[in-house]
């Protein structure tokens, strides 16, 4: 999955409590995000951080996030929320190319991985604001903390309610 926007459009927030509602709907969860805040908003929404099936790493240093992962017994059975694809160059992108349980989550604008990223066959592509190298039929105007989202089963406007 693909949840991309420019900064204040929501895709940060709508990212992090996607990560919250899987995580009460029973899935294990992998956070990795270059800013506390979101670290800090979903260990506040979840309540009792003490839950085995989510997993936060601390630091926002991808070098440290990959050899965390490698110690992950059940990492392939984990949603992981790769937030803030904007802020690192190829190399995590790279190490997840072949996991098929990954939500980036960015400005694709600003990802030094784009065109990776557009090539790669995601299922579900979540845009707050449009990027400027997608090619993207039947435009629907988005409004701030409104979304695009585009699968083979939506094909809509996400609204977040704060």
């Amino acid at each position: 999955m693909l949840i991309s926007g420019a900064p204040g459009a929501g895709s940060s927030f709508f990212s992090i409590e996607l990560m919250v509602n899987l995580l009460r709907n029973g899935e294990k969860v992998i956070i990795f995000s270059a800013y506390e805040q979101a670290k800090d908003l979903f260990k506040k929404e979840v309540g009792d951080f003490r839950n085995p099936d989510a997993l936060i790493i601390e630091s926002e240093d991808d070098g440290l996030f990959l050899e965390q992962l490698k110690n992950v017994p059940d990492a392939k059975e984990r949603i992981i929320l790769y937030k803030n694809i904007d802020n690192y160059d190829s190399r995590l992108f790279d190490a997840l190319a072949d996991s098929q349980l990954v939500i980036y989550s960015g400005n694709l604008d600003k990802c030094v991985f784009k065109q990776q990223l557009i090539e790669k066959p995601l299922k579900t592509k979540i845009f707050f604001s449009y990027p400027k190298n997608i090619e993207i039929t039947d435009k629907i105007e988005l409004s701030k903390y409104c979304a695009r989202i585009m699968s083979d089963k939506y094909d809509g406007i996400i609204t977040l309610a704060l």
